[in-house]
């Protein structure tokens, strides 16, 4: 079974060119408060209310965007300022992702309660 894209020329393009990796780093974060759009407009209509229904996998899924929105851009444009090659550039974001991922996932509730999520 064959991926509908190719990888390889993925990573040669971003060892090529590490300004996409930088691009993508800083602008990811865009698209998530983008989604939060629909959001806010289903909780002023009251359709939905995020406060009530915002659970621990919710928290863990909005920490992990957040953090890794901040580190990622700070990271990636400090290490393609002081000319890291792409590849490891992309390794190296990748690896900050997953201990960001377990550091959530491990801390879910914790966080939920510290940050007082719902409201309560």
């Amino acid at each position: 079974m064959e991926l509908p894209f190719n990888i390889i020329e993925l990573i040669n393009i971003i060892d090529e060119k590490p300004i996409y990796l930088v691009a993508f780093a800083s602008l990811h974060g865009f698209v998530f408060i983008l989604l939060h759009i629909p959001i806010w407009l289903f909780k002023k209509i009251g359709i939905y209310d995020p406060n009530k229904n915002l659970g621990v996998f919710g928290t863990s899924i909005a920490f992990i965007i957040g953090i890794g929105w901040v580190l990622g851009f700070i990271s990636q444009g400090l290490l393609f300022f002081m000319k890291v090659s792409g590849i490891k550039m992309l390794l190296i974001y990748l690896s900050m992702y997953l201990c960001i991922i377990a550091f959530v996932i491990s801390n879910a509730t914790k966080l939920k309660n510290n940050f007082n999520i719902n409201g309560n």
